[in-house]
C-alpha cells in the first residue's frame, strides 16, 4: 500500500490487527522476554512494584487487565508514568517490529499510508473513533516504519559496498 489510510485496533482483526500492542508477538527488552508489547508496557507502567513480575508473565490479556485494575485501585502507577509512556511505547514498538519478521513485513507493507488506531475508547493512543484523537500509537508506528526502512537502506548500501 503506497498511500491511503490503514485503520486497526483489535489484535484479532485482519489484516492489520498485528499492529496492535496486544498482538501475540514476543518482545525482548533489556534481556527480558515479554509475551507481547502490552505485557512490556504494563510492566513498565507499574515497574518496581513487588508484583511487576506478574505483569511480565500474565498468561492472557484478561489476566493483565485484572492486574491493572488491582494496581490502579491501589494507586501504584509509577509517579513519572505520564512523562515516560510515549518513550516506552516507542521503544516497545521498535523492538517488536525489529524482532518479529511477520509483524515487520506487515508494518513495512503499509508503505506510506497513514496508520490510525481507530477506537472511540481512546483519544490519546487512538483517534477517538472520529479522527479528533491524538492517534499517538499510529504516529509511533509510522515513525518505527520509517526507522526500519532507513536501517534496511543502510544495510543494503553497506552490502553493495562490500
Amino acid at each position: 500500500m503506497s498511500k491511503g489510510v490503514v485503520r486497526f485496533h483489535d489484535s484479532r482483526e485482519k489484516p492489520y490487527g498485528d499492529l496492535s500492542p496486544l498482538s501475540p508477538h514476543p518482545v525482548t527488552i533489556r534481556h527480558v522476554q515479554f509475551p507481547s508489547l502490552h505485557h512490556y508496557f504494563l510492566t513498565e507502567r507499574f515497574g518496581g512494584l513487588p508484583d511487576a513480575a506478574a505483569f511480565q508473565s500474565a498468561a492472557s490479556v484478561w489476566e493483565l487487565d485484572r492486574l491493572v485494575r488491582s494496581a490502579e485501585q491501589a494507586n501504584r502507577q509509577r509517579a513519572d508514568w505520564d512523562q515516560l509512556k510515549v518513550d516506552v511505547m516507542l521503544l516497545g514498538n521498535y523492538m517488536k517490529f525489529k524482532q518479529n519478521d511477520d509483524a515487520r513485513e506487515l508494518l513495512l507493507g503499509t508503505g506510506t499510508a497513514l496508520i490510525v488506531d481507530h477506537t472511540s475508547e481512546d483519544d490519546f493512543w487512538g483517534d477517538a473513533g472520529d479522527g479528533t484523537g491524538h492517534n499517538l500509537l499510529g504516529v509511533i508506528l509510522m515513525a518505527v516504519r520509517d526507522r526500519l526502512l532507513r536501517e534496511a537502506a543502510v544495510r543494503a548500501r553497506m552490502k553493495a559496498g562490500n
